[in-house]
């Protein structure tokens, strides 16, 4: 008698893919960047010319009036994020039809919430010309009207894009992102320059319009009015974390600026000064967030079709490899060209130019925080993403308490916000961590280390060898060629080592 053995075939675990495969990712990560690269060039210009047309203590008004319409994103009670989280686990389920009523009781709950938050601000700013509120009352007063009329066209806007997102519609928003920035630099700037803060008002708010006509042009989500109190009660109990989460960020990534107008006597100097080490470290920050737009809406889509928190616990790691690899050139160049062309082209504004350099390894780690952010939203791990910011946001007002009130001034906060960035990037990567094998995490550390150490210990040890000083181009050119030759180095053996040649060449398609 005859005996067949038994053949046991044990095949190697599949590297995590998003759906669509890294190909495709690739892509939308390259057009997204390249528009974003783009849009930041102008927004530079933008800015500078601003600073041209502003005085600094102009500036910091605008910088204050920013953050107040911020806020207004978070009128909605949370429904908007609620709807959209469903719509990205709807569309990995193929069951994207279900979720429109959801998306069109959200249009009605952002439509009346920031229509009240609009008609607070402009009785504010009514009451403010009234009874007056120091030397620049007048100019926040016009301000806070203007922001009020701003408000509704600024949360449609808003939730839109937020929709062409999940929908992984990049082209859109990438083509809306380049034609927010040329009006920007071109209408906004023009205001400023003729009018003053008033033009920049009015300029500001023409782009707002501008962007909504566009997006209904190009194929805006179709939505319509709708009204249910049990789906609209549901939605809300989903995305009211998600808002808390989002409103706690908001003042984590502003406390700075707020605690500047609260502390100092000189409050709108100080914030406008302030307001060029936030240039840079905004450029950064927006450079992490590119891959985080692309990566997020694919992480609720694997999590819809799979429910596989480890699965996407890995997806979220390798991507966070890429992330770590365009982060770390930005942040190198920016310490060691930075200082010498600003301190050259806006000598009015160099006290900002130190906490500059404070602040840049913690943008870093804000930016590395990105997506194991999106991943906790994505695996319904809100309450541990809101634990998170919220003992963040504890460290950064201890911190910069501190830093005021025993004098350390602008570049104390600087150094106190990078601390609890840091801070933050070890909560939310914690449920990460905890999900990936061992494996998973040696590749991880590796990986990172690989991808941020030769840059950034290169920019470093320059820096500290010989600081840049205004003017000396020669020496600036020599750091910036050495931190260029470290990046590329360090990217051609984590393309090679890392797997990622391959993971390219075989593209994975979504399953129909």
């Amino acid at each position: 008698m005859s005996t067949t053995p038994l053949e046991i075939t044990i095949e190697a675990p599949c590297p995590p893919a998003p759906l669509s495969g890294w190909r495709r990712l690739l892509v939308d990560w390259l057009l997204v960047s390249g528009t974003t690269v783009l849009c930041q060039v102008l927004g530079v210009i933008g800015s500078l010319a601003l600073r041209v047309c502003l005085s600094p203590a102009q500036m910091g008004v605008w910088q204050g009036l920013k953050l107040v319409l911020a806020n207004g994103n978070y009128a909605n009670l949370g429904i908007s994020k609620g709807a959209a989280r469903e719509y990205t686990i709807a569309l990995g389920r193929g069951t994207e039809a279900e979720a429109q009523r959801g998306l069109n009781m959200a249009l009605t709950v952002n439509t009346l919430s920031s229509g009240l938050f609009g008609l607070a601000l402009v009785g504010s700013g009514i009451g403010l010309a009234c009874y007056g509120g120091g030397a620049w009352g007048s100019a926040w007063a016009w301000g806070l009207i203007a922001l009020g009329c701003m408000a509704v066209v600024q949360r449609y806007l808003t939730f839109q894009i937020t929709l062409l997102r999940c929908k992984q519609d990049f082209v859109i928003t990438s083509q809306l992102s380049v034609l927010e920035a040329l009006l920007t630099v071109s209408v906004a700037t023009l205001g400023a320059w003729w009018w003053g803060l008033p033009g920049l008002y009015l300029g500001t708010l023409i782009v707002l319009v501008a962007s909504v006509v566009f997006v209904h042009v190009r194929g805006a989500v179709p939505l319509a009015w709708a009204w249910a109190f049990g789906e609209i009660r549901r939605l809300t109990a989903i995305g009211c974390p998600i808002l808390l989460v989002g409103v706690v960020s908001t003042l984590f990534r502003t406390l700075d600026r707020w605690m500047i107008l609260g502390y100092l006597p000189d409050r709108e100097f100080q914030l406008g000064c302030y307001s060029l080490a936030l240039l840079v470290t905004g450029q950064l920050y927006g450079l992490g967030n590119i891959l985080s737009i692309v990566v997020a809406p694919r992480l609720g889509e694997h999590f819809g079709r799979d429910g596989d928190r480890r699965q996407a616990a890995a997806l979220t790691a390798r991507s966070s490899e890429l992330q770590a690899a365009v982060l770390a050139l930005p942040a190198a160049l920016a310490i060691v060209a930075v200082p010498p062309l600003l301190g050259t082209l806006l000598p009015d504004y160099r006290p900002g130019l130190a906490p500059m350099l404070w602040q840049i390894p913690g943008i870093l780690a804000l930016g590395l925080a990105l997506l194991p952010g999106q991943y906790l939203i994505s695996v319904d791990r809100q309450k541990w993403s809101l634990a998170a910011i919220v003992l963040a946001t504890g460290v950064s007002a201890g911190a910069c308490h501190v830093a005021l009130v025993t004098g350390f001034g602008l570049i104390g906060v600087a150094a106190a916000s990078s601390l609890s960035y840091v801070v933050y990037l070890l909560l939310a990567a914690a449920p990460v961590w905890w999900e990936l094998n061992t494996g998973a995490r040696l590749r991880c550390l590796a990986m990172h280390g690989l991808a941020l150490g030769p840059a950034l210990l290169a920019a470093l040890g320059l820096e500290a060898l010989r600081p840049s000083d205004p003017g000396q181009w020669s020496i600036a050119t020599a750091k910036v060629l050495a931190v260029l030759l470290a990046w590329g180095l360090s990217l051609a053996a984590g393309w090679q080592l890392g797997g990622w040649r391959e993971a390219i060449q075989s593209p994975r398609h979504r399953p129909a």
